[in-house]
């Protein structure tokens, strides 16, 4: 059966089962869109990143013999939306076989859903297993509940995981939460590190996009762009934070200066929200770095708790309210 995979720009997650083995009868596609970059105003930044993430992941892909259609922005034959690419493609080569991953997004999913509909051959959609947790599960938990408490979330993923818990079942350090401890202010000390990371020069990306009329906001540079665009560099990045950067995390965790841009943040976000890493491993390596004593406890736990509490509470917050949600104004 000739089967056609679609990832989107935030799925690129190399340890994916879709990828154990090698097919001749499965074609993977990826397409730089207008759809995707006009729907709302994005910044330069996070254009860049997408494309030049999505080709790296591309050549990874090839190298291990997959079979990938890539459609750039500027392709001549890119007809910038994924129906139309996609059924361009269907028929193109015969594909008896529709395939993708749970979109991150209301929209996108929705948008896919309605694409299913329209196309008369077997469809599917699967884990990104990426998460923690399935789509439904926070609204599980909270069914029937007055409050959606993320720190009742936060304790039940710790105990379910066992993060940061003691054989006995007891919270790390005798105490679920060290927030209190996360908001010293910053007065210059201890000083912050130098960027130590790889500088990517995409100014052929950045003229594609200009090029195809696409606009955004901010600065772009294209010329000394440092965000990790790939695996080997997100897990350098990761490695670095751990080592150098972690220890002071979790004393500066909520502070802001304004001499200061990245502060003792770990600058993973883009290669996590992209599933370049995935959050199970960079909790784990956090956790061992505080088992081994090179961390305290209010720092480790400090840093996990924006990924197993609100990373995945907020995720299941928004699948569960929308889409209402987006029509909301709680705060007037």
């Amino acid at each position: 059966m000739r089967i056609l995979r679609l990832i989107l720009g935030d799925q690129l997650n190399q340890s994916h089962s879709w990828f154990n083995k090698q097919d001749d009868d499965i074609l993977y596609v990826l397409m730089e869109i207008k759809q995707e970059t006009n729907y709302v105003l994005h910044h330069a930044q996070k254009i860049i990143a997408i494309f030049a993430a999505m080709r790296n992941f591309k050549e990874d892909l090839l190298k291990k013999n997959h079979h990938v259609i890539y459609l750039k922005i500027s392709d001549p034959s890119n007809q910038q939306s994924f129906k139309s690419n996609l059924k361009s493609i269907i028929s193109k080569h015969h594909i008896q076989k529709f395939e993708y991953q749970e979109p991150d997004e209301f929209r996108l999913d929705q948008d896919l859903r309605d694409f299913c509909k329209s196309i008369h051959i077997p469809h599917e959609c699967v884990s990104s297993e990426h998460f923690f947790t399935e789509r439904n599960e926070v609204d599980n938990l909270f069914k029937d509940k007055k409050q959606w408490l993320m720190e009742t979330f936060y304790r039940h993923m710790r105990k379910k995981h066992h993060i940061l818990m003691s054989d006995q079942g007891e919270p790390m350090g005798s105490k679920w939460n060290f927030d209190h401890d996360n908001r010293k202010p910053w007065k210059g000390e201890p000083k912050t590190l130098n960027d130590h990371r790889h500088v990517h020069d995409h100014s052929e990306i950045w003229n594609e996009i200009i090029e195809s009329k696409v606009k955004s906001f901010g600065h772009d540079h294209a010329h000394e762009f440092s965000w990790p665009l790939n695996r080997k560099e997100a897990l350098k990045q990761l490695t670095y934070f751990i080592k150098h950067v972690l220890i002071h995390f979790g004393d500066y965790q909520d502070a802001m200066h304004k001499d200061e841009t990245r502060m003792f943040h770990s600058l993973i976000s883009f290669a996590l929200n992209t599933k370049m890493l995935s959050p199970r491993e960079v909790v784990l390596s956090v956790q061992k770095s505080y088992l081994n004593q090179h961390i305290p406890i209010h720092t480790a736990e400090g840093f996990i708790r924006q990924i197993i509490g609100w990373r995945e509470y907020i995720r299941g917050y928004y699948w569960a309210h929308m889409p209402a949600l987006q029509d909301e104004n709680y705060f007037n």
